[in-house]
């Protein structure tokens, strides 16, 4: 039975699709459950002057209205995640104090019979501020007093990398190419909003929580420490959740006031957030500035990358400074490059805070590497492929260091062929039939990119026979809409070599599994497949151990054939999962396994993105009418999973490209765009076919092979967009250093000659 490399349909997709899934807002707990309710700032910066709940208090339906001095219990800051000795953390408590630093943070609560009490008197409460100028940027906020008083300034932290001469070395280049880059700030909006459902049971003094959450274990722990209670009194389980993305990948004063509730008033509590509430408290990303430079000979070998970055951090630093750390290590990418320096700034303001949203930083990497490949071919005189392919790592070099030490350990490109995944995407992209309306200019962008994930920690795996005979798979990590019980049944029923439908899995439960990291950074088939190999290999030991006993024969005689057991040249004798289950039940034992993989170092996938576009000459309109993918991710389960992983980040990186950004006001930090009304998504109808092909080579460094792909799909899109549009309006020279690229973009960089667009050629 071979199962890993099959295309094989979802098995969670039969009921997700019938609307039988189970989410956070689904579950309905008996014994008169309450809701949850915030009061949020309007004002991007101001002192809270006072807070009158009496209005609110009066309201029918209303258990309680809570504010700092009524959850004093709580009011701690949250637990730094990722702590960082280059940090300088400033982090939130449950409710602000005597400061609000961003709009949308939370002053006050209401507990409430029903959500629609629990709001309407949520409007009853009146805060009186003294409003403060707020800092809306980095640039801003480097001159300006510090918005958290307690620190000298508002800097949170700098990432410095060095390989060679860093900067220095640009001065052997023969031609030095300079680029100002931005990246907009953008907004994860998963389908289902944040939520969290708590339960407290005062005689066994145990909390349980249900919560949309990336990593069980870790918001177990989180909320115990905000909680200040033992983490083993804590229950934490993950039901359906309609995406994750980075951004439900931490506690949330929410979580911590909602389990606070249900401990003190001894009622179930849930807390749903809703669309308004993703746009002014959940982690927002992107959002930098770069200063950088590539140093080349005159044959386009690098010799130098420099890259001088700003992070707009918001105001609180929940997930420390990875977004900037992972963004300097990212710049590399797949090139050979013999100087490198790269230093980020990350800077408080009074936005949302800056948390990890698919791709963490490897975007903003990519983004600046590949538009310096742009620069430095177009300066040269050279093919934009070429200089790619001439800098590329190559089979031959492999195992390739890069120089740079990331999360305690080298950077190591162990298999692939960089330059064959390129050149299948150019070949592919300039064969295919152009579909572009007549008179429309057309162009083609390149970008490439390196996908580094799991370079630390563990994952385990709990395999129990159950009495029905099935295997059932309990994970520590999450699932948010990935196909993770597709995926793992996949990797448990071909180890065990036993029918897909024999095996069981079970994710996102702390009582379960005794330890678990989570679903982050593409680290899950990485981790928990690993972990799932080893448990299916103790499982079948201790199985045909117990078999072996039944059968009354030497262990070594005893064959696994298909997950019956049976004596070697006597199939007569043989024993079942489903016999063995029976057995072990009668002497009130139970067949259970528990295995726990540990990284031993980062595995690095690669790919290539291409892009055809046209462009309406008259109003500028971009449509993609070509997209071609081609990566490498190792081992794969389920290549109609990949390709969906794969394309669902693209579109999310289009959407960056095209139209995503969070806009503020200068002067006052209101959000301008803050609904979907105004904020632009991707949709369907503006989206190409995307062909993804896979080219794999499997890791040499975990058993199965497997790298990550999950965020390589996000990574190049914004380049190879910038790149493709540059190309078609090649007569006006225009250059991209902005992100998203709109029209009104477009017309701003031709205004001075509009009047001399015309149809573009073939690339």
């Amino acid at each position: 039975m071979t199962y890993i490399g099959q295309r094989l349909p979802r098995k969670e997709d039969d009921r997700l699709v019938r609307g039988r899934g189970n989410y956070v807002d689904d579950i309905m707990l008996p014994g008169g459950m309450l809701h949850l309710a915030m009061v949020r700032s309007a004002y991007a910066h101001a002192q809270v002057l006072c807070r009158d709940f009496q209005q609110a208090r009066a309201y029918p339906g209303v258990v309680a209205v809570l504010g700092p001095e009524e959850v004093s219990g709580i009011m701690r800051r949250e637990r730094q995640v990722m702590a960082d000795p280059r940090a300088v953390p400033a982090l939130p408590t449950p409710l602000a104090q005597e400061r609000v630093l961003h709009v949308g943070e939370a002053v006050a609560a209401v507990l409430a019979e029903s959500r629609y009490i629990a709001e309407d008197a949520a409007e009853r409460v009146r805060v009186q501020y003294r409003e403060i100028q707020p800092v809306v940027s980095p640039q801003q906020a480097l001159a300006a007093p510090a918005i958290h008083p307690e620190l000298p300034d508002n800097r949170a932290g700098r990432v410095h990398y060095r390989v060679g001469q860093g900067r220095q070395a640009l001065t052997q280049a023969d031609l030095v190419v300079r680029a100002r880059l931005r990246l907009g700030r953008v907004v994860a909006l998963p389908m289902e909003p944040r939520g969290v459902l708590a339960a407290y049971d005062s005689a066994t003094k145990r909390l349980t929580v249900y919560a949309g959450t990336q990593g069980v274990h870790s918001y177990r722990d989180g909320l115990a420490a905000a909680l200040a209670i033992e983490p083993h009194r804590i229950r934490v389980v993950s039901p359906d959740t309609g995406g994750g993305f980075g951004v439900k990948n931490r506690v949330y004063p929410e979580d911590v006031l909602a389990a606070y509730c249900a401990m003190r008033w001894g009622r179930p509590v849930k807390w749903m957030g809703d669309r308004r509430e993703e746009f002014i408290s959940t982690n927002q990303e992107r959002d930098q500035w770069h200063e950088a430079a590539l140093g080349v000979t005159r044959d386009g070998r690098i010799v130098a990358v420099v890259d001088d970055f700003i992070q707009d951090q918001g105001a609180y630093l929940p997930s420390g400074i990875l977004v900037a750390d992972t963004t300097a290590i990212s710049i590399p990418g797949p090139y050979k490059i013999p100087h490198f320096e790269a230093v980020g700034d990350t800077i408080y303001t009074n936005k949302v805070s800056v948390g990890p949203y698919r791709g963490a930083g490897r975007p903003q990497g990519t983004f600046v590497m590949e538009r310096l490949l742009d620069r430095a071919a177009d300066a040269l005189g050279m093919d934009r492929v070429e200089i790619r392919r001439r800098n590329l790592v190559r089979p031959e070099d492999m195992p390739y260091r890069n120089g740079l030490v990331a999360r305690g350990r080298a950077m190591t490109q162990e298999s692939g062929d960089y330059i064959a995944c390129l050149d299948a995407v150019v070949r592919d992209l300039r064969s295919m039939r152009v579909d572009a309306p007549a008179g429309w200019l057309t162009g083609l962008g390149i970008a490439n990119y390196l996908e580094m994930s799991a370079g630390a920690g563990y994952e385990g795996a709990v395999m129990r026979l159950l009495d029905n005979g099935q295997v059932e798979v309990n994970l520590g990590v999450s699932f948010q809409g990935q196909g993770h019980e597709t995926t793992f049944s996949q990797i448990a029923a071909d180890r065990l070599q036993i029918p897909l439908e024999q095996v069981a899995v079970r994710e996102g439960d702390t009582d379960a599994i005794a330890r678990g990291i989570g679903t982050f950074g593409s680290r899950a088939v990485m981790m928990a497949g690993n972990a799932i190999g080893l448990a299916a290999a103790a499982f079948r030991r201790q199985a045909m151990a117990e078999a072996a006993a039944m059968l009354e024969a030497a262990v070594e005689d005893v064959e696994w054939q298909a997950g019956t057991m049976a004596v070697a040249g006597v199939p007569a004798r043989a024993v079942s999962l489903g016999d063995l289950a029976a057995h072990l039940g009668r002497q009130n034992r139970m067949l259970r396994v528990e295995e726990y993989y540990e990284a031993s170092g980062a595995a690095f996938g690669m790919g290539t993105h291409g892009v055809r576009v046209a462009i309406d000459p008259e109003t500028l309109l971009v449509r993609i009418i070509g997209y071609q993918i081609r990566h490498d991710a190792g081992t794969v389960v389920n290549p109609l999973l990949a390709d969906g992983q794969t394309i669902g980040a693209t579109v999310q990186g289009l959407g960056t490209a095209l139209f995503e950004e969070l806009l503020f006001d200068g002067d006052s930090g209101q959000p301008i765009n803050a609904s979907l009304l105004d904020y632009l998504l991707p949709s369907a109808d503006v989206m190409p076919d995307i062909a993804v092909s896979e080219q794999p080579h499997p890791d040499p460094n975990n058993p199965e092979g497997f790298k990550g792909l999950a965020e390589g799909g996000i990574m190049p899109p914004m380049a190879a967009l910038c790149a493709a549009i540059e190309e078609a309006l090649r007569p006006h020279r225009i250059v991209l250093d902005t992100i998203p690229v709109t029209p009104s973009d477009l017309f701003r960089a031709l205004e001075t000659d509009q009047d001399r667009i015309t149809t573009g050629g073939e690339v």
